[in-house]
């Protein structure tokens, strides 16, 4: 089963071979990256899901899911070795190289090392052709556009040289238009959007593209209609039980999230060009399946 035949859903909805999923700590970033490397390898593809520095939230992520989905994890000193063995004749080479003390504090030194690498190392994984689809969950920083920008400015900046040459390669085969999909995930806050907004609004000017998809996550629902209404009836009714006034506080606290998270979904689904999809408040963390369920529902809806 392919994405061209799959019904539509998330799977259907990122068509490009490395999918960069962004976003601030706590809102679920890491989740929504597990739920998209999911859909793609139900959807009959091969998937790995690549994290930096951090192989415990993919775990989490991952738990749970039913389809097979390869977990790599990249460290800051494993991608400098193997994007230096091709430059300096081989992996034995490259690590005693990039062992030194004195290159070591060198290379950490360097701006945007840890970016570029990192980026190099999900080309690396993407050229040896054992994947179909690449998720990169990105640390959460919520910078995904200033690690985007770094394989152009090594390529201008080091032009002439391995390391230029290399940037060249990295931007067209992970980062270009048409290679590379950016999913931003934030909380359903007005504020929040306003955020996302200028995220979005940097990604135009300064890589002449839009997000491919914004995940609005953890919208709250609204109670039925009168809820409230009735817990203040109660609460005049029994003055001396404090029940009926203790239901109303929740009631009310819980309809003005609900409005802000509705006001959010309004502003996040104008922003211009960008795809916008919605995951509801849970009372639990939510397993994979869930979000991948709630992910396809809401693509259906906004087909």
């Amino acid at each position: 089963m392919s994405t061209a035949t799959a019904p539509p859903g998330i799977a259907d909805a990122l068509r490009c071979p490395v999918i960069y999923v962004t976003g601030k700590g706590g809102v679920g970033k890491s989740t929504v990256a597990g739920a998209i490397a999911v859909a793609k390898a139900r959807a009959g593809l091969r998937v790995a899901l690549m994290e930096v520095d951090d192989d415990e939230a993919g775990k989490r992520a991952l738990r749970g899911a039913d389809a097979k989905v390869d977990h790599v994890v990249i460290t800051f000193e494993s991608s400098i070795e193997a994007a230096f063995a091709p430059i300096v004749g081989g992996a034995l080479v490259a690590r005693a190289v990039a062992r030194q003390h004195a290159v070591r504090k060198l290379i950490r030194g360097m701006p945007a090392t840890r970016e570029f690498f990192s980026l190099e190392a999900v080309r690396t994984l993407k050229a040896d052709g054992q994947h179909d689809v690449i998720v990169v969950d990105l640390p959460a920083s919520g910078h995904a556009v200033d690690w985007l920008r770094v394989p152009g400015a090594f390529e201008r900046f080091l032009a002439g040289g391995p390391l230029g040459a290399l940037g060249r390669r990295v931007h067209d085969e992970v980062v270009a238009r048409g290679r590379a999909d950016v999913v931003i995930v934030a909380l359903a806050e007005p504020l929040v959007i306003k955020e996302t907004e200028q995220l979005s609004q940097r990604f135009l000017d300064e890589m002449g593209r839009r997000p491919s998809l914004v995940v609005v996550n953890r919208v709250a629902s609204r109670d039925p209609e009168g809820a409230l209404d009735a817990a203040l009836r109660l609460a005049a009714l029994f003055p001396d039980d404090p029940r009926p006034r203790e239901l109303a506080g929740i009631l009310r606290g819980r309809a003005e999230r609900a409005r802000d998270a509705f006001e959010a979904l309004r502003l996040a689904r104008g922003l211009d060009g960008v795809k916008v999809l919605a995951v509801p408040e849970s009372a639990v963390d939510p397993s994979v399946l869930d979000v991948v369920r709630w992910l396809d529902l809401s693509a259906k809806v906004t087909a």
